[in-house]
Order: C-alpha cells, then sequence, then structure tokens
C-alpha cells in the first residue's frame, strides 16, 4: 500500500519521539549517495586515505537504495548522546580501571530503539532499513554536525559524545544536504593536535593521518603487534582512544560523563590475558562484552598494554 501524502513540514513530525529523548536527526535524499560517495572516495584517490582502512572499514559501503528496498527515497540520520563507559579488572591484587569511548557501546539496542520510536511517531506505513553507510560524512552533510579537527563529528549540546547511525525508509522527506561544515571553535585552536601522541592530527591538512590514530592500531586483529611510535603510555581505553577528545574544548561539558559498565575479576582477568577463548567462560565473558561493542579479539593485546602501563 502506498503512504498517503503529507507535507514537508508534517514529516518532521516522525522526529517527535526521538526529541523527546533527547536525540537530533536529519533527512537526506537517496539522490545525494553519488556524492556521499564521492566525498570518500576522492580522499583515496588523493592518497589521502590508507589502503588497509579503505580495504577492510570504508570499502564495506553500498552507495545505492538497496535491493530488497527499492521504494526507499530517504534516509535519517540520528545523534544519540552517549558517555564513556568505564571498565575495571583486577589484576595482581589490584583494580584498573580503563574505558571504552562513546562509539562503542549498544549499537544493536541503539538502532532497535530508534526504529520502533520512528515507526511509533509515524503511525502510518513507515519502512525503515538500516544503512551501511558513512554516518560522519551524512551527518555533516545534513547539518546535524560538525567536523572537528580531529575529524570527529560534534553534535550542538553533546559535542563527540555521541553515536551516529542511519536508515533507509520509504517516506520522502525534508532534504537537509550542505555543504560540509568544520566547527569555527576549531579555528585558531591546536589542543587535539598538540595532545595528540601519535601526530596523527596535522597542520597542513584537514584529514588526519588515520594510519597513525591509536584507535586504528586499537581495532587491528589481536596478533599484529603494534608500531614503534606507539608505546604502552599512549593507551587509555581498551579500544580506540579519547585522547584528542578528552581536551577539547568543545566536549567542556560533558568529558567527564562517564558511567561505570561492568567489573572483571582477577579470575576472569587472568584468563582475558591467557588469550585461549575456548569454553563456557569465554562464552559467558563474550555476553557481558558485546554491550560494550567488543569482542574478545581485543584480548589478551590491548589489555596488556593497559595493565603493563599500571593504571
Amino acid at each position: 500500500m502506498t503512504p498517503r501524502y503529507r507535507p514537508m513540514d508534517e514529516n518532521r513530525e516522525i522526529l517527535r519521539l526521538l526529541k523527546e529523548r533527547g536525540y537530533q536527526a536529519r533527512f537526506l535524499s537517496v539522490s545525494h549517495l553519488d556524492q556521499v560517495r564521492e566525498d570518500v572516495e576522492r580522499w583515496y584517490r588523493e592518497g589521502l586515505l590508507d589502503k588497509y582502512l579503505y580495504d577492510n572499514y570504508l570499502f564495506r559501503f553500498r552507495y545505492q537504495v538497496p535491493e530488497s528496498f527499492p521504494e526507499a527515497k530517504s534516509i535519517v540520520v540520528v545523534a544519540v548522546p552517549q558517555p564513556i563507559w568505564e571498565v575495571s579488572f583486577a589484576w595482581e591484587g589490584r583494580d584498573f580501571r580503563s574505558i571504552v569511548p562513546p562509539t562503542y557501546a549498544n549499537a544493536v539496542d541503539i538502532d532497535q530503539e530508534i526504529m520502533g520510536l520512528l515507526e511509533e511517531a509515524d503511525g502510518d506505513g513507515l519502512h525503515l532499513m538500516r544503512a551501511v553507510l558513512p554516518h560522519k560524512t551524512m551527518a555533516v552533510r545534513t547539518g546535524l554536525a560538525q567536523y572537528g579537527r580531529n575529524n570527529i563529528t560534534y553534535v550542538p549540546g553533546y559535542g563527540s559524545f555521541h553515536r551516529l547511525t542511519s536508515f533507509f525508509t520509504n517516506r520522502e522527506l525534508p532534504d537537509d544536504w550542505q555543504e560540509m561544515r568544520v566547527m569555527e571553535r576549531c579555528e585558531g585552536c591546536e589542543a587535539c593536535l598538540r595532545a595528540c601522541p601519535t601526530k596523527a592530527i596535522a597542520e597542513d591538512r584537514f584529514l588526519l593521518h588515520a594510519e597513525r590514530c591509536i584507535t586504528y592500531h586499537n581495532e587491528m586483529p589481536a596478533d599484529r603487534p603494534f608500531p614503534d611510535y606507539v608505546s604502552e603510555g599512549m593507551h587509555n581505553a581498551v579500544v580506540g582512544c579519547m585522547i584528542c577528545q578528552k581536551v577539547c574544548p568543545v566536549n567542556v561539558q560533558v568529558r567527564d560523563w562517564m558511567v561505570h559498565h561492568t567489573h572483571f575479576d582477577e579470575e576472569e582477568t587472568r584468563f582475558l590475558m591467557k588469550g585461549d577463548f575456548s569454553g563456557p567462560q569465554a562464552k559467558k565473558l563474550a555476553a557481558r562484552l558485546e554491550p560494550l561493542g567488543l569482542d574478545l579479539g581485543a584480548f589478551p593485546r590491548n589489555l596488556r598494554v593497559l595493565l603493563n602501563r599500571g593504571w
């Protein structure tokens, strides 16, 4: 059945329940998908993106309407405020505290919640499908977010402490497409550039050297060693990195927003450090890590460098 026609302003009402939760969203016509592709791939053509990064992270994007959803007309891009998650580990008689940055946790739950809220607010045949697309690019292209000098997206009210996601929909929604913008606050500010220990943020170009970023190396397979320029003292999270975000002036209101998530006792920590993930204990720990957006593949390498740091 074809949904009834709605005026554009009325279509904004499907965001009502998202706004009540403190979430923010914008719309993008599927007609811009080729331009979204160009925004990403021109950096690769110009040699500004590492080949491994492109092949393993960016190449998976599909810049077209899904074959299984040919009626898709628009994309809803959503930003959900999210804290740092604290995780602690008992080791050799001491408790070591670490963190997981905001962008990792609760991905599946958040997507399901957003879909439910959109469908409830619309109430008239809205269909949705999660979009496997560069959420940061689309968030900036719709004005939902702006880029920081560190290439992380910032959303009014909660800075970089958010998770981005997006969905194809069969609605023809208002098109918020616009030019990309970098935060004015970045003009003349070098806080993140000075703080980055691996010099991934450069003065002479906008795009950071992602292949030097600690986040890039923290997400590598566990059997791949850290390069020499990433020393143990630089590590500050189980996965990812928060150094540039913690010093950013735009995050001053949220930089201490942290929620304790879970604690691993000495036996569990020892199991994670061993790296032999078989049997019922592995299944149990994997279930505890899943809400954080982590899997056992992040251990023991990442945990070892954190514990050696002496937190």
